[in-house]
């Protein structure tokens, strides 16, 4: 099991103590990294200002994007297991 290490991530101007893994730390901090780059593109696309409407819209996009890849998940998944099954009943 790995140690937990403390580090500091800064979101909106927020700065907000984190205790993560040593190999999630990368992840995080690239995640941070793309909220930071999503609100900067929100606030000139369509010039607003209030941090809880960039904040909603970010997890408007993200929740309909992971929609999208876990029902691409499914049909891939149904259409492997299909598959599987044809290639089963072939003998």
């Amino acid at each position: 099991m790995e140690n937990k290490v403390k580090i500091k991530v800064t979101i909106a101007g927020r700065v907000y103590p984190l205790k993560v893994t040593p190999s999630e730390e990368e992840h995080v901090r690239k995640a941070v990294d793309f909220i930071d780059e999503r609100i900067k593109i929100i606030e000139k696309k369509y010039a607003i200002k209030d941090i809880q409407d960039i904040q909603a819209l970010i997890l408007l996009e993200l929740a309909s994007e992971l929609n999208f890849l876990i029902n691409q998940n499914e049909i891939e998944t149904q259409l492997m297991q299909d598959k599987l099954n044809q290639l089963l009943h072939l003998e």
